[in-house]
């Protein structure tokens, strides 16, 4: 049996919160989830443009772009003192434009519900809410659990990349900096995921080696990269967009404060970045 937190939520006359559900595993399965009025409206504009017969990485790629301009926002999926399915279309991070572009495109119909089944699956371990600790914190979980379901497949490897030999263990090293992973409860559940991602073999492309394979990368790629700190697996991810013969990253950028473009090819960008190594590459089935 699932469990679910109590939540109060405050309701103001700027800020209508909507709470829903819908049927997943049976009858008397109720998922919850919390999105705005604004939310709503902001799903129906962009799911009209993933109403086509394209594959899903041409569908994805129209609803990130539609996306540019929108507010970089950190913590929008922690405002909530229990774990409840966020929805949050006008405010986002690099992780949740990214989830949020995708889910849209992955919708079966114009309910905000259909979007909500979809986020769910690709957020949380499973796709079951318990807790904080069932929600994927590492990028490279959310990639384990997105090629399991056969969502995408990480191409990494066969690209040319080298083996990333690292342990992930940034959250539960530092509690201080996540004041949720205090119980010991969900603290363990970290920490059981993160030997399920170190027990997978993982692969980079160093950033010095991109401009060899970049002609190999196609629009809507999802382009993670990866982090110099010696416990974390991905310090940002977006969307390849192609501009001539040269790839650039979509994506929601925490220096412009906004979803971007690029300016610099990928090769380029990431050779700019102090904190990025090089980059992963999975593409959508």
């Amino acid at each position: 049996m699932v469990k679910y937190s109590k939540i109060l939520l405050l309701l103001t006359t700027t800020l209508a919160i909507t709470l829903s559900g819908w049927q997943t595993g049976g009858p008397s399965e109720k998922i919850e989830y919390v999105a705005t009025a604004a939310d709503t409206s902001v799903f129906l504009e962009k799911r009209r443009l993933a109403e086509t017969d394209a594959p899903v990485a041409e569908r994805c790629l129209s609803v990130a772009k539609s996306f540019l301009g929108v507010p970089y926002v950190t913590g929008v999926l922690d405002r909530s003192q229990g774990e409840v399915l966020t929805v949050n279309l006008r405010e986002l991070d690099c992780w949740t434009f990214m989830e949020n572009c995708l889910a849209i495109s992955l919708a079966d119909d114009e309910r905000m519900e259909s979007m909500a089944r979809q986020i769910r699956g690709m957020r949380y371990w499973g796709g079951v809410i318990d807790g904080y600790g069932s929600r994927i914190h590492y990028f490279t979980g959310w990639l384990l659990q997105a090629e399991k379901s056969g969502l995408m497949k990480d191409l990494t490897k066969e690209l040319g990349g080298k083996p990333y030999d690292k342990k992930v263990g940034y959250i539960s090293a530092r509690p201080h900096k996540y004041p949720k992973i205090s119980d010991e409860e969900t603290l363990r559940d970290i920490r059981n995921a993160e030997k399920r991602i170190n027990s997978h073999h993982w692969y980079y492309i160093p950033q010095h080696e991109i401009i060899k394979m970049e002609h190999l990368i196609q629009d809507g790629d999802i382009i993670c990269l990866t982090s110099v700190k010696q416990d974390l697996d991905v310090a940002h991810q977006g969307f390849a967009v192609k501009k001539g013969n040269r790839v650039h990253l979509l994506h929601a950028s925490s220096l412009a404060k906004k979803v971007i473009i690029s300016g610099q090819p990928l090769a380029e960008y990431v050779l700019a970045q102090p904190g990025q190594s090089g980059i992963m590459v999975a593409r959508l089935n």
